[in-house]
């Protein structure tokens, strides 16, 4: 069973890979930032090959466009270690600190959370193994059958490079360079990803426990200890959305590009699966798309969820017997009420993380998918 004290350290032990970890030594510091560089040099060596590659060549021109956006997308993730690692482990230290404020008969509601989360982390790792496999098959398949047609070895690289590959040496350090950069992609999603998840879905039932508290007071004239109950739930009520305040700001980048360009990835997917006859390409697009999919409902989902319990929190506080309160009760439930009025958003620019973004998006993809499959009848 997990346990509320692992949270969320299963989730990281993947990141280990990447050499993320709370106290790096200088071994995991220098596989972190080789692990940066190697991402961040995807970009520059696909567009090198995308500049020479012609315009004509649609397939190769809009897997290429995909993958840079995607590229640009996994090192946002990854940045939150690089840039704010300190950030990153102080909100899991905020979140372990807000759980001692829990009472007994509250803990499961989180130990079950945390258990979702462990198997959705599985089911996450092995979505992205399958597309890695995929990837790594369509790469051997072709190398194969192009070597069988020409009559000479003819290799093939899951990712294409800007540079003559075609030397055994040559081409085992491109396959291995592209077999690294999936797992860093696998493993910087799956912990960035789960980890928002959970965290979202913590803060949610803390909303909610919060709610339960204030509907369950009685801050009538004649009780004594009344204003000092009431402070104690306002307190916890100020560390949740303290909390909230927190997460919101540091997951604001990586949700804004996602949500940005998830329509478009989707679109350049949808292409590709209607343009090859490939069976592996076809499995490989299908299962990244359905990953692109996920992630993007884990971050609409959740933050749809945190808007409507942390609005909740206004109508138990309304609910309460405030009007058999003293007067200094009275004051106090009017900013608080006040202030739980305004709901937590996790927002970034223009773009909110909600369902109605995500309906949207399918909106958009319903039409630039029509205008795909319109398009490959024209050809």
């Amino acid at each position: 069973m997990t346990q509320l004290y692992e949270f969320p350290a299963y989730q990281f032990r993947y990141a280990r890979y990447c050499g993320i970890v709370e106290r790096p030594s200088w071994w995991n510091r220098c596989r972190l930032w080789y692990s940066f560089v190697m991402l961040s040099s995807f970009g520059p060596l696909h567009v090198l090959y995308l500049a020479k590659t012609p315009l004509s060549d649609l397939m190769i021109t809009c897997e290429e466009i995909m993958l840079l956006q995607l590229s640009a997308t996994v090192v946002l993730k990854f940045s939150l270690f690089v840039r704010h690692h300190a950030e990153m482990y102080d909100l899991v230290e905020t979140f372990k600190n807000i759980h001692k404020c829990i009472e007994p008969e509250e803990l499961p509601r989180f130990v079950r959370c945390n258990e979702v989360h462990a198997k959705l982390v599985r089911l996450y790792v092995i979505g992205t193994t399958i597309v890695v496999i995929l990837y790594e098959l369509n790469a051997i398949a072709t190398s194969v059958s192009l070597s069988l047609q020409q009559h000479h070895a003819h290799f093939v690289t899951p990712f294409s490079f800007p540079f003559d590959y075609q030397h055994p040496i040559v081409y085992a350090l491109c396959f291995l360079h592209n077999l690294d950069s999936m797992m860093l992609t696998v493993f910087i999603s799956v912990t960035i990803d789960v980890c928002y998840s959970e965290m979202a879905s913590n803060l949610a039932i803390h909303c909610d426990i919060v709610g339960e508290r204030f509907a369950k007071l009685d801050i009538s004239a004649n009780q004594p200890f009344a204003e000092r109950e009431l402070n104690k739930v306002i307190s916890y009520h100020r560390d949740v959305l303290s909390l909230a305040q927190k997460m919101t700001h540091l997951f604001q980048a990586p949700v804004f590009y996602l949500l940005l360009l998830v329509s478009t990835i989707l679109c350049l997917l949808g292409y590709e699966f209607v343009m090859v006859n490939n069976i592996y390409k076809r499995a490989q697009v299908a299962f990244l798309a359905a990953i692109i999919i996920g992630q993007a409902v884990i971050y609409t989902y959740h933050g749809s969820v945190i808007r409507d319990q942390s609005v909740n929190v206004s109508d138990s506080i309304y609910g309460t017997n405030w009007y058999e309160a003293t007067t200094a009760v009275k004051k106090q439930i009017y900013f608080c009420l006040m202030r739980a009025q305004k709901p937590v958003i996790i927002k970034s620019g223009f773009i909110e993380a909600s369902l109605p973004t995500l309906k949207k998006v399918n909106k958009s993809l319903e039409i630039e998918l029509n205008d795909v499959i319109i398009f490959t009848h024209l050809i």
